[in-house]
């Protein structure tokens, strides 16, 4: 591999790898805090879970996602995966053109 494909992983892979590790552990703690709320609290948040439930933990999936897009560090861990899967796709066909026999 050439020393541009070595500083784009340094650069780039591996800090957004980084990025998307802790947004994303952020995200799910966010989601799971939902169901431990007070019921005084949790239920203003709910859109499709019908608000006669008993716990906050019974709140539907799609709450949940929509709850997790209303806080920007979602978008962020969105994004730096959207970047890793580049990554690896772009690394994955580099390695088939070099064992072709291909110069990259």
């Amino acid at each position: 591999m050439k020393l541009n494909h070595w500083l784009s992983i340094i650069f780039i892979g591996i800090p957004s790898a980084i990025i998307f590790f802790f947004s994303g552990i952020y995200t799910l703690v966010f989601a799971n805090q939902v169901a431990i709320m007070p019921q005084t609290e949790c239920k203003p948040l709910f859109i499709f879970t019908p608000q006669d439930v008993k716990y906050c933990s019974d709140i539907y999936f799609i709450d949940t996602i929509i709850l997790a897009l209303q806080r920007p560090v979602t978008y962020i861990t969105l994004i730096s995966g959207a970047v890793i899967i580049g990554f690896v796709w772009y690394y994955i066909r580099l390695y088939k053109e070099l064992n072709q026999g291909g110069e990259v």
